[in-house]
């Protein structure tokens, strides 16, 4: 992995929903509220987006075949996940009505 950390940034897509309670029974079907669906679609693909052009600007292969999973990915957490996580930091600021979002950045740290 290169030094230089990846960074994620999802904004400009509008108010942050609260994902909690989201869910709706329509027609006896259990459902994720549309224009909440709508907001997760959108934020997922401006995340891979965001990922294949960090790739492709860093000179990183993304593999086109399949490849074995790894152990630790398709394993479940541990009891204690926080062993996982070297650190954690987290700010914030306000913003104006519409700017919400937030950066994600990822350093590998040895």
């Amino acid at each position: 992995m290169p030094s230089s950390p990846a960074s994620l940034q999802v904004k400009g897509i509008g108010n942050v929903p609260s994902m909690k309670n989201s869910k709706m029974l329509t027609r006896g079907r259990l459902i994720t509220d549309p224009k909440k669906q709508k907001w997760m679609d959108q934020a997922a693909e401006s995340f891979a987006s965001q990922l294949r052009s960090w790739f492709q600007t860093h000179g990183i292969e993304i593999p086109m075949a399949w490849q074995q999973p790894s152990s630790i990915a398709t394993s479940w957490p541990l009891d204690d996940s926080v062993a996982w996580i070297g650190q954690l930091s987290v700010s914030w600021q306000r913003v104006s009505k519409g700017d919400e979002g937030a950066v994600i950045e990822f350093t590998k740290i040895n």
